[in-house]
């Protein structure tokens, strides 16, 4: 029996598309699978605490550019940060944590640098600006903006010990492997330094990343619809998730 070339062509689309949709599939248990060793492995009740109290932003960091930057500089027309704490040479629980929010984003479609910004800051003060400048080039285009205002910074040990101080941020090197433990979060962050929410984990909602937006911005970020539909959410603070009323 003769099948057309058309016909062949077709089997091979359908056959490559269930393809991706079995390896996105898979990599989302995977996601979700070190998420859950991450949180079993993790001291519990910390970054809640430090909810509401503010960080030091004159601590200063040097972004993907070389350029050194305070992080007050950051809120420059800006009404939320996004903040999160990686290191660069991580292969594992970042690149997790990464790929996740870049694609919550693309989902949240909300132009990165209109009212909202998102800076990651390296706990490896051996990390170096050309190792931020990779991590720049290869995850702000994964948000689907081209001019997304996603920084990533290096910086010293004393300014790295001080925010993640502000911050209760867990890490600890492994001098066996070389590599870190560590905990993972977005935190949001108002102009004045305080840190009003954090989001736990490493896989995250749109709808969430949004109404943690909306809520550190004191309801100037996002539409009528966005600011109404927060109502039927509340934050759990001790867990940093938003759960239905």
């Amino acid at each position: 029996m003769f099948i057309s070339k058309k016909n062949i062509l077709k089997k091979w689309k359908v056959k490559f598309t269930l393809f991706i949709i079995l390896m996105q599939f898979l990599f989302l248990l995977k996601s979700y699978a070190a998420e859950d060793d991450f949180q079993k492995n993790m001291p519990q009740g910390e970054i809640y605490e430090k909810l509401n109290q503010k960080i030091d932003l004159s601590l200063t960091f040097t972004n993907q550019e070389g350029k050194k930057e305070t992080l007050k500089d950051l809120f420059k027309n800006q009404k939320v940060l996004i903040l999160t704490l990686n290191y660069y040479k991580c292969t594992t629980m970042c690149t997790f944590q990464f790929v996740n929010l870049a694609s919550a984003l693309k989902k949240l479609d909300w132009p990165i640098g209109n009212g909202f910004s998102i800076a990651t800051i390296s706990f490896d003060s051996s990390d170096t600006p050309a190792f931020a400048k990779e991590k720049h080039k290869l995850w702000t285009t994964q948000t689907g903006q081209n001019n997304a205002k996603w920084d990533f910074f290096v910086g010293d040990n004393k300014n790295i010990k001080s925010l993640v101080k502000d911050l209760n941020f867990y890490y600890e090197l492994d001098k066996s492997t070389g590599e870190y433990s560590h905990g993972a979060a977005l935190f949001f962050i108002k102009p004045d330094g305080t840190f009003y929410r954090y989001l736990y984990g490493i896989v995250y909602e749109p709808q969430d990343i949004k109404h943690a937006l909306i809520e550190t911005s004191n309801g100037e970020l996002g539409s009528f619809l966005d600011r109404f539909l927060t109502k039927f959410k509340k934050y759990q603070s001790q867990i940093g998730k938003y759960a239905l009323n």
